[in-house]
């Protein structure tokens, strides 16, 4: 019974985290209680594709919503359960230090980033992308950014459950049909959003209403550089593909 309770404080105290561990798992399960192609190999393609995961052709065809949709699908039970662990281990830690609202921000943008990279990266490739490899990997190193900025003693961090995130999505890049391109992208984005957005914490003292406008710029900015970028490689709307 303890350690049922244990789970439900620690849920009560990271309820994004928990929200997004739970809508992942049942997103690849009732997919596939919909969709029995999910358990089949010979169709997963096929099944990736049709319940949108990314695919550069697509995406740039103006199918965008799948740089979205795929941090919700996972190719394997796996795949899920390497992510979620590391979602599990690290999404509290982060959580419990900067406004919910900017935890958010920083695991979509950086799964957007690291969906976007994959794109350019794979634009004249006929590769699936699917996973929340990306964002998980932004929430790590955005917090490696929170160490930085506000200079936390490495002691009064979590070490343990800080590696074994790491090490759980960076795992999963030495899987075959891997794309290590979306956690490269999710990475990178993680940490100059998390550097970007704790700077504002430490310098406007959050929660004024200047620290929340200063987060919200950023988080605009970085969709306004997704929008650019995505818009130059975007396919020409008379481009047609057949998959």
């Amino acid at each position: 019974m303890s350690t049922l309770n244990d789970i439900k404080y620690y849920a009560s105290q990271s309820k994004m985290t928990t929200t997004l561990v739970v809508i992942n798992i049942l997103c690849f399960f009732a997919f596939r209680l919909v969709d029995s192609r999910g358990f089949s190999p010979l169709n997963e393609n096929r099944f990736l594709i049709d319940w949108g995961a990314d695919i550069a052709e697509l995406t740039f065809s103006g199918q965008y919503w799948r740089m979205f949709t795929n941090l919700f699908m996972h190719v394997s039970v796996t795949h899920l359960a390497m992510n979620m662990l590391a979602l599990w281990s690290t999404g509290p830690i982060l959580e419990q230090r900067v406004p919910r609202v900017a935890f958010i921000g920083i695991y979509f943008l950086s799964g957007l980033v690291g969906s976007l990279s994959s794109d350019i990266a794979t634009i004249n490739q006929n590769v699936i992308s699917c996973g929340a490899s990306g964002a998980i990997l932004g929430i790590i190193t955005a917090l490696l950014a929170y160490c930085l900025v506000f200079k936390t003693n490495i002691q009064e961090m979590p070490v343990k459950a800080m590696l074994i995130s790491l090490v759980l999505t960076a795992g999963i890049g030495l899987l075959p049909s891997i794309d290590n391109m979306a956690h490269i992208g999710g990475a990178c984005a993680g940490f100059v959003l998390g550097g970007a957005v704790c700077l504002c914490l430490k310098m406007f003292k959050y929660p004024s209403k200047l620290s929340l406008l200063m987060i919200s710029l950023i988080f605009a900015v970085t969709i306004l550089g997704i929008y650019t970028q995505y818009m130059h490689y975007a396919l020409p709307s008379s481009y047609y593909i057949y998959y």
